[in-house]
């Protein structure tokens, strides 16, 4: 992840010549340029933020409604989990 940031920054801001021929890249403004790389960084900040809080609570919750709209369906252990409990002495 680090490094395809890395040179897509490389190329967004400054690429070589022959980089710019070969990618066959257009001319953007420093101000575009900028703005670029603010809302890649911004998405990739909302992601994380939604990747370690907001879909664990998600997820809990919609755990948790299933649980109380189906409570005749409980939740079941997996199987290898209880024939893996009942192999150990």
């Amino acid at each position: 992840m680090v490094v395809a940031l890395l040179i897509a920054s490389y190329m967004l801001l400054d690429p070589a010549d022959w980089l710019y021929d070969l990618m066959e890249l257009t001319y953007l403004s420093t101000q575009f340029k900028v703005f670029l790389l603010v809302l890649a960084i911004g998405g990739f900040l909302c992601s994380y933020v939604a990747e370690r809080v907001l879909f664990q609570r998600l997820a809990r919750f919609i755990g948790r409604a299933k649980q109380t709209l189906r409570p005749s369906h409980p939740k079941q252990r997996k199987q290898y989990k209880i024939i893996q409990e009942s192999m150990h002495f």
